[in-house]
């Protein structure tokens, strides 16, 4: 069974034609791409609670006994308590920063995995599902591929501006990491615990999905994904898209009186003996479309959102405040050296206070 690149057979790159097997290519080669710098990659999160009353006290007695290196800062009234153990030495210089920095990167950085895990998945199994003809999976595939790109948008949206207000905080040892948790930890809660399941806290309602196809339309200027997010969703259900999965569009008589439609586990074309025809295959072109439309939006996002993970974790020099192990725990650098971030050099990366954020360069 021959195949292009892209991991299709020549019957369904035929039917999908040459630029969506073009497009569908170079999707599958920045999906290669992105497994291929996430897949083994693991991190740790710290989530940290306020404590008050009884269990503040609790806590202090608890640190005053064990051996550990805690930090800690109280709320302007004293009665909160913000915690962490595992500070290095120079977070236990700093520990205002201590506590705050290293917990809202690690928060960043297992955000941007799960959604870089997620993308790869749904974006693989729907190249995957349009290479075996399998219409009906494909079709549940790429509209979840629509609702993660739709909720990368969203969530990174709010997590620029946070991030931008922290950035552009006044720098002051106590302050400061006070004002930068209070634009990002909201968010980071939202993106972490937001559920439409029953009995999920009101406040942490996710977003609905008809309102993610419609913020993924916008950032996008693709005025088609609400049609293929309807004929999709009528695709995954047994509904008339289902029916259609398989079948041409239908042929009708000129006497208007008989309508024929072909039904088949693969491609189909229609011959007269001296010319073939591919016959537009609806549903199949509806995931082709969407994968390409949403997954280059996603991938396009994912190169951003990883820019500001990096670009907080090395503003704040997090992972120097911790003992801990995480994910792109980056240390900064000085000068022309090259950013640990990957993006030029240090000079020039901007990862200080009161600079802009990285520039999206989603297309």
């Amino acid at each position: 069974m021959n195949k292009d690149e892209s991991g299709l057979t020549k019957a369904v790159a035929d039917a999908l034609g040459t630029q969506r097997t073009a497009a569908l290519t170079e999707l599958a080669g920045r999906v290669t791409a992105l497994r291929r710098m996430s897949e083994d990659a693991g991190t740790n999160e710290v989530l940290l609670t306020p404590l008050t009353g009884r269990a503040a006290e609790r806590w202090e007695r608890l640190a005053r006994r064990e051996a550990e290196d805690w930090v800690y800062v109280r709320s302007d009234d004293g009665a909160t308590v913000l915690a962490v153990d595992q500070a290095s030495e120079a977070g236990v210089r700093d520990p205002a920063a201590a506590v705050i920095y290293p917990e809202l990167h690690t928060r960043l950085v297992s955000w941007w995995l799960v959604h870089a895990w997620r993308s790869a998945d749904l974006l693989a199994d729907t190249l995957d599902n349009l290479t075996r003809w399998r219409i009906t999976s494909g079709a549940v595939a790429a509209r979840a591929v629509i609702e993660e790109a739709g909720s990368l948008v969203d969530e990174q949206n709010a997590i620029a501006q946070a991030w931008q207000t922290g950035k552009a905080a006044a720098e002051d040892s106590v302050k400061q990491p006070t004002l930068v948790r209070a634009a990002l930890a909201p968010v980071l809660l939202k993106a972490g615990f937001g559920s439409r399941m029953n009995g999920s806290h009101e406040g942490l309602q996710a977003t609905n999905v008809l309102t993610l196809v419609k913020k993924l339309t916008k950032a996008t200027g693709e005025g088609e994904f609400p049609k293929w997010y309807d004929l999709l969703s009528d695709a995954a259900h047994p509904a008339f898209g289902a029916r259609i999965a398989f079948a041409t569009p239908p042929l009708v008589h000129t006497s208007k009186a008989v309508t024929v439609r072909s039904y088949a586990r693969s491609p189909m074309s229609l011959t007269d003996g001296e010319s073939l025809q591919t016959l537009e295959p609806t549903v199949a072109f509806a995931v082709a479309d969407s994968l390409i439309a949403a997954g280059t939006h996603m991938l396009n996002l994912l190169e951003d959102g990883l820019a500001i993970v990096d670009d907080f974790g090395l503003t704040t020099s997090a992972a120097t405040l911790t003992r801990r192990t995480y994910w792109r725990a980056f240390h900064p650098t000085r000068g022309s050296r090259a950013c640990p971030c990957g993006r030029g050099k240090w000079s020039a990366c901007g990862h200080h206070w009161g600079s802009q954020i990285p520039t999206s360069r989603a297309r």
